[in-house]
């Protein structure tokens, strides 16, 4: 039976983000939360794979309390539990603290035979996360995968390649990505919500981690906002031109070369 995570995030709703011009990091408390859209093809992608081949499977996501909605309307598509990582010393991280901490968890939870990722996230968009968590733990990994099959104790996968479609065998442990649309998640059941409230969330802190509180959150990340600028949208003042004024308009246009 495998054992499988799948590391998610709740992020804003990209039509809410907003800028703190003070510490210059994404103002959460302003936006609608969402889970980050990716992620949840990667649960989608992890559920088939249990469906086929058996298997276990936790969702874990770094984040304040409120990231724990997130986890149970993924229990309710089908996971089996929750883990939220949540502490004050983790807030503000980057994506390098990021994937440090939400590794050190999988390896605090006994490791796993495959983890899955969203290939990015909306609110930075760097698809650094998943490698990097295959990096603090030394797994195998695959980026931009759309098909995943397992056999003789190796993961099969096709991943996309600017245009093109690989194929490769990679083994256990292992950190696979999987892109956005990648399949059609299914919705949560009534059933699998009620279970998932009556299971609950179970919470990690930087108590049980351990970890050094320079190596975490906004003090562990090397990204640093020197300023920023808020740009006006261009004002636009568009010229009305009556009938007898098109002439000149197309003149205009033809010896600027707009028109011919």
């Amino acid at each position: 039976m495998l054992k499988i995570a799948v590391m998610i995030k709740q992020v804003p709703d990209s039509q809410d983000i907003s800028i703190d011009p003070v510490t210059k990091t994404l103002n959460r408390s302003m936006a609608r939360n969402v889970v980050n859209p990716p992620d949840v093809n990667a649960t989608e992608a992890a559920i088939q794979l249990k469906d086929k081949y058996g298997g276990e499977i936790t969702v874990i996501t770094m984040g304040p309390p409120m990231a724990d909605t997130a986890l149970l309307q993924l229990m309710g598509m089908g996971a089996d539990s929750g883990i939220l990582a949540t502490d004050r010393v983790f807030a503000g991280a980057d994506t390098w603290p990021t994937a440090f901490t939400l590794a050190s968890v999988a390896d605090y939870l006994g490791g796993f035979d495959v983890i899955f990722c969203g290939e990015e996230t909306t609110d930075s968009s760097t698809g650094h996360v998943g490698p990097g968590i295959a990096e603090f733990l030394g797994c195998e990994q695959a980026t931009y995968v759309h098909k995943v099959e397992y056999e003789d104790g190796h993961f099969i996968v096709n991943r996309d390649i600017e245009g093109a479609e690989e194929t490769i065998k990679i083994g256990r442990p292992a950190v696979i990505t999987i892109t956005l649309n990648a399949n059609e998640p299914r919705n949560p059941t009534l059933k699998r919500k009620i279970g998932a409230y009556k299971k609950g969330i179970r919470v990690v802190t930087n108590k049980e981690l351990q970890l050094d509180p320079s190596c975490i959150g906004l003090k562990g990340s090397p990204t640093i906002v020197k300023d920023m600028k808020t740009v006006p949208d261009p004002v636009k003042n568009p010229t009305k031109l009556g009938v007898e004024e098109i002439d000149k308009l197309v003149s205009a246009l033809v010896e600027k070369g707009v028109v011919k």
